[in-house]
């Protein structure tokens, strides 16, 4: 599942329900949220694919996301593809960024998980080093 840029081919598969939560938000005042199932292909792409369109509307107005995806609809629904794939994915690189950033591991560059995950293991041994070092001679 990749993230797909938003274009004007995609607003206008859109355009319609937009316009349908648009006026819901008008009457009611609460947040809209919408999925459409879609099919995209692109010139350069050999298949058409399925794409997920999460629409919602709000008091900051509309916010379309659009994902690509060659997961078939009977395996899994929209809403369930996006919120339980697509988000949890972008949750785990949160988390590795995190590491990255707390463990100063920012050379996490290697294609083999188990090198990186030693680049990690050495920072953390070494800012515990440093750390006891500073608390016990300073």
């Amino acid at each position: 599942m990749v993230g797909l840029a938003r274009n004007a081919r995609l607003q206008a598969m859109v355009a319609k329900a937009e316009a349908a939560m648009h006026t819901a938000f008008d009457q009611t005042g609460t947040k809209q949220r919408r999925f459409l199932e879609l099919t995209c292909g692109a010139r350069t792409w050999k298949h058409v694919r399925r794409c997920v369109a999460r629409l919602e509307y709000g008091a900051q107005g509309n916010n379309p996301r659009f994902v690509v995806t060659n997961i078939a609809a009977r395996e899994r629904n929209a809403a369930t593809l996006y919120d339980q794939l697509y988000c949890q994915r972008g949750e785990a690189e949160n988390r590795i960024k995190e590491a990255q950033l707390g463990l100063f591991a920012t050379r996490t560059s290697c294609q083999y998980f188990n090198a990186n995950q030693f680049r990690i293991l050495l920072s953390a041994l070494a800012y515990t080093l440093v750390e006891r070092l500073w608390a016990v001679a300073l």
